[in-house]
């Protein structure tokens, strides 16, 4: 099957990320006169490296590949039924990017992902990359005229989804995973060779879509380079550890999921996604949750923390973006040992663009 043209005029590209993201405020910086991308308007933390973390050739699912080579027995995805290990997970990925392939799915395409269930989200975004893809991940909240709208706009050669989902698609092909199970799980689970894959036509990873100014998504494209520096750049600063538990709450269509499922995967740590179907998991119940799955690390708007009146004593790093952190809920949730991070970064920018550890009293 050959890439089908990609319109996407409601897409725009994203260069090459900075070297790093802005630092913290707290630490010393300076004004450079010649710097990575060309202007003296950067501010540059002189405690940290400032070179490139992304190499020549690498890709997104390498970051993935890489802790599946040093850990497969690991813990990557722990819900309360299934655990499954970065291993068993590469396997499955493996699996369907071959499906894909020999349904001549590969570089090139683009992937609309829709799903309700973490675990099959996480393995199909995997699949798409391994099988020389970019994905376009979509929402099941998401309105029938939207996602219509979004596989039309960006040229996507497939929807993958589970038959329990109704997706409006028009005339693009709709492959409901579960149905194909027997099919799929004939596939070798190796991990998928260059030669099967053949030559990567361009460097596009993922077509991300926001709410445009003019009534219709706006499609984000961002290649390879700049996700994994931005993946490689926040490991190393914001401070996840291999024996940290992730709590994946956000939906794999908003770019923020990537501080908690890519952040996670590049330093070996475990996701525990929400329950399925769950829907909006808040207060009490989020409460519950988050104790009851042991959860060490989270990502989330303010908003939502605000929900939670009780402290989470397993909770060691926490993360919130997406709108301004009132100061009465800083004092509320800060912790000595706890790493307390606010960020900010337009989708444009690859996720993230500026960091700060937060204290009582920062203004």
């Amino acid at each position: 099957m050959s890439p089908p043209p990609f319109d996407g005029r409601a897409v725009v590209a994203v260069p090459a990320t900075l070297p790093a993201t802005i630092p913290t405020p707290r630490a010393t910086v300076d004004p450079v006169a010649t710097d990575p991308i060309g202007t003296d308007l950067v501010l540059v933390d002189r405690t940290r490296r400032q070179d490139l973390r992304w190499r020549p050739g690498e890709r997104l699912e390498h970051v993935f590949e890489a802790q599946c080579t040093q850990r497969p027995g690991g813990l990557c995805v722990d819900t309360p039924g299934r655990a499954l290990s970065y291993g068993e997970v590469d396997a499955r990925a493996n699996r369907l990017a071959r499906h894909l392939l020999r349904r001549g799915i590969g570089s090139g395409h683009r992937v609309a992902l829709l799903f309700d269930d973490a675990v099959e989200a996480y393995v199909a975004l995997l699949a798409a990359l391994k099988a020389g893809a970019a994905y376009v991940p979509l929402d099941p909240a998401f309105p029938a005229d939207r996602v219509a709208y979004i596989v039309g706009d960006s040229a996507a050669s497939a929807v993958l989804s589970t038959s329990r989902l109704a997706v409006s698609a028009g005339s693009t092909p709709v492959l409901a995973l579960d149905a194909l199970a027997a099919d799929i799980g004939r596939e070798d689970p190796a991990p998928v060779r260059d030669d099967e894959r053949g030559p990567l036509l361009d460097d596009l990873a993922y077509v991300i879509y926001t709410s445009g100014s003019t009534g219709n998504p706006k499609g984000v494209a961002v290649d390879h380079a700049s996700i994994v520096n931005f993946v490689r750049v926040a490991a190393e600063v914001y401070g996840l550890r291999p024996d940290d538990r992730m709590y994946q709450g956000l939906t794999v269509a908003f770019d923020f999921s990537f501080e908690e499922i890519w952040l996670s995967w590049a330093v070996g740590a475990t996701l525990v996604p929400k329950p399925a179907g769950a829907g909006g998991l808040l207060g009490a119940d989020l409460h519950a949750f988050l104790t009851e799955r042991r959860v060490t690390a989270m990502a989330c708007v303010p908003t939502l923390l605000a929900t939670i009146e009780d402290d989470l004593p397993d909770l060691r790093f926490l993360l919130v973006s997406g709108e301004a952190c009132p100061e009465n809920l800083i004092t509320r949730w800060y912790r000595r040992d706890r790493r307390f991070l606010n960020v900010y970064g337009p989708t444009e920018a690859t996720v993230t663009a500026t960091w700060t550890e937060v204290h009582p009293g920062d203004r």
